[in-house]
């Protein structure tokens, strides 16, 4: 699960989370803000995936806790955030993948948006094959970038150490970096900050999409879920202090994509740090969207089956031979390419987090909200573990706020595509 957690997030998002956010120290609370969402969420669907200990995650808690219109609240679901998310999960690991390369064959001052697209697409067309030709393989080769993902992470930390106690020439001013100077104050800012946070805590929910493969899920998913949330936490935090330990506020803000390479040149230089290492950080977003594309596929699939897509038999089908879904994962890398083609270079990313991110706190929300009517219309289900409802209720509110903020434009917009106002 910790595997799943991790993704791209912490490799690329700090750059943004400073960015709207204006200061180190306000950086370092937000990702603690982050565990205490994924917290509180965590909490809230040990009572869902124990109550109602079916695979599925939201899909099955709200068709159960919405059955009229019959299957609306699941069917929506299911496209948009099954269907249409993972096709932006992939574009985004693939772009963070792209930029990395080209960082890696040109420095931190060159780009190529157009190069970072075409590596991208490498990105996703391979995982795509792969999977077509054999979703064994497909997994063992995932296991693989799961551990050089986590392995790159206890190295970025472990350099982040050194920095702290002067081992490396150059570096920032520490009190500068890790203090509140230029706090920003926008309501806007702040939502979009909390966006890209809490999407670095986005797999915490995973054990509840598989709870019939969980021995004694009622034993043992709260105990798996806790013990990944609390390590990614605080590997997360780790990182983050290693950045403000190793990169000036400056160079964090205008990494892009690329923060976590920025980091290993400027701690290690020449071929190893410049080259090397950013190539290894492309590579473990490379297997998030291996992740993603065998999870993905399957989703598509059981949307197909259910009949919620256009030409379900078609989509629906599995190979005989192969016994993949050729059929699922064509669509997928077609709404996939669509979301990292489409958008305007260089804001690709940004684009991407937004829309795709949008509609997962609306459905969270509305799935904590009907874990609180079943209490009252359903008192009598066996919940073996009941939250707080102050818990739901901080959840919601988190829920609600980067709902509704996210509209008020930060004080840093992206220029590729236009705001309200």
């Amino acid at each position: 699960l910790v595997g799943q957690i991790i993704g791209t997030g912490i490799f690329s998002n700090p750059t943004f989370i400073l960015i709207n956010c204006g200061s180190g120290g306000m950086m370092l609370i937000l990702w603690v803000v982050g565990a205490i969402f994924a917290g509180t969420g965590v909490w809230n669907y040990l009572e869902l995936g124990t109550m109602l200990p079916r695979s599925g995650g939201e899909q099955e808690y709200l068709a159960y806790e919405y059955p009229n219109p019959k299957q609306l609240i699941s069917f929506v679901f299911l496209i948009l955030i099954g269907v249409i998310g993972r096709g932006a999960g992939l574009a985004q690991g693939s772009t963070v993948f792209g930029n990395n390369i080209i960082y890696a064959i040109g420095g931190p001052t060159y780009s190529n948006d157009w190069g970072a697209r075409g590596f991208a697409v490498f990105c996703l067309t391979f995982w795509i094959v792969l999977n077509i030709i054999s979703a064994k393989l497909a997994i063992r080769i995932n296991n693989f970038f799961t551990v050089l993902k986590i392995g790159l992470l206890i190295l970025l930390i472990c350099v982040g150490f050194a920095g702290l106690a002067g081992r490396f020439p150059n570096q920032p001013d520490l009190s500068v970096n890790f203090s509140f100077q230029g706090t920003l104050d926008n309501a806007g800012s702040y939502a979009t900050a909390i966006y890209y946070v809490v999407y670095a805590y986005g797999g915490w929910y995973n054990l509840n999409y598989v709870l019939d493969e969980l021995e004694d899920p009622i034993k043992n998913l709260p105990r798996c879920a806790v013990t990944a949330l609390s390590l990614t936490t605080v590997l997360y935090l780790l990182a983050n202090i290693a950045y403000l330990a190793i990169l000036p506020l400056s160079i964090i803000k205008s990494s892009n994509v690329t923060v976590a390479a920025n980091l290993f040149n400027t701690a290690f230089g020449g071929v190893f740090g410049g080259k090397v290492l950013p190539v290894l950080v492309g590579m473990s977003s490379f297997g998030f969207v291996g992740v993603i594309t065998y999870s993905g596929s399957r989703i598509v699939l059981e949307a197909a089956r259910k009949g919620f897509l256009p030409y379900d038999r078609f989509f629906s089908q599995v190979h005989p031979k192969l016994q993949t879904p050729i059929h699922s994962l064509v669509l997928l890398y077609i709404i996939s390419l669509i979301f990292l083609l489409a958008p305007p270079p260089g804001t690709a990313f940004q684009f991407i987090v937004a829309f795709g991110g949008y509609g997962q706190y609306f459905f969270a929300a509305l799935s904590v909200i009907g874990l609180l009517i079943l209490r009252k219309t359903q008192a009598e289900l066996k919940r073996p573990i009941k939250v707080p409802i102050v818990i739901s209720i901080l959840f919601i509110i988190i829920c609600i706020y980067t709902l509704v903020f996210v509209f008020v434009p930060p004080v840093s917009k992206p220029s590729g595509y236009p705001y309200w106002r």
